[in-house]
């Protein structure tokens, strides 16, 4: 029977991750944000990331495919399945583990000109899967890689959502140039799939949560925001397939740094999450 290892989110974005005797890969999961709809994005040449596999001892084939999480029962809050694996491409989907350099592979992906897909927090699976036959020296282990795609924020769309999905339009609701005081709110609205009149429970971000060190990262440069000084409702009504809500940032004698960063959990009555990045920037 193939073992297949299961690499949880609990993993540093640069850490090398080890498999099991006789593999190691990296990396084992990441987190990419403002991902462009309708174009090619280059995720190698733009952030340096490959998928490389160590030099071990041994030898053997590895095959790397693409995934739905959910058809493996992986999640992660506030991510949904990559709609469609496709998208996410490799420069070799065939590695040879054979002792001597270590094979790597570039990646990218490509999301279609949808609207649709702008404001969306996807999670994508790739399976690294040893071919048995091939195996000479080593223990035959696999991997289970979990990438993390977060879409262009994006004002005045409307996603249309498979069933139960929540989003948030924008994604990213930014309040900038604030200066030493702030009193300001700003609207936005909250999609959820094939869904009529429903209340959604708002909440902040614990930041002390597993969720908030290991799942729903910081944006790169970002400190949390103390509590206290971004408003909202605690609930939210789901009319159709949309709900209006505001955002309200108030404080005196300026930011405790000059990038802060809440994050807004939306919860449905069936566990189902989506969140919204919430950014105070001074002048």
């Amino acid at each position: 029977m193939r073992k297949v290892i299961y690499i949880i989110l609990t993993i540093t974005l640069s850490a090398i991750v080890l498999v099991g005797l006789g593999i190691s890969i990296s990396p084992g999961t990441f987190l990419l944000q403002n991902v462009p709809v309708g174009k090619k994005y280059d995720i190698t040449s733009e952030t340096g990331y490959i998928i490389r596999m160590g030099k071990e001892t041994g030898s053997a084939t590895y095959v790397l495919t693409p995934r739905r999480p959910s058809d493996d029962g992986t999640n992660a809050t506030g991510f949904y399945d990559f709609p469609e694996p496709s998208w996410f491409h490799l420069e070799k989907n065939i590695l040879n583990l054979n002792g001597d350099e270590p094979p790597n592979t570039a990646m990218w992906v490509e999301f279609p000109d949808d609207p649709s897909l702008y404001n969306r927090h996807f999670l994508l699976g790739v399976d690294v899967t040893p071919i048995p036959e091939t195996t000479s020296g080593m223990i035959a282990v696999g991997a289970y890689l979990l990438y993390r795609f977060e879409t262009e924020p994006k004002a005045g769309v409307s996603p249309k959502l498979p069933k139960g999905e929540i989003a948030f339009v924008p994604s990213v609701l930014k309040f900038d140039q604030l200066g030493n005081k702030a009193n300001i709110s700003k609207d936005l609205k909250i999609f959820r799939g094939e869904t009529k009149n429903l209340k959604l429970k708002l909440y902040r971000l614990d930041p002390e949560s597993e969720v908030a060190r290991y799942t729903i990262l910081l944006s790169p440069g970002f400190h949390r925001a103390p509590e206290g000084i971004v408003y909202f409702p605690n609930q939210v009504n789901i009319n159709q397939d949309s709900g209006n809500l505001f955002v309200q940032v108030a404080f005196d004698n300026g930011l405790p740094h000059k990038k802060l960063e809440e994050i807004i959990i939306a919860e449905s009555p069936d566990g189902k999450k989506a969140f919204l990045r919430v950014h105070l920037i001074e002048k």
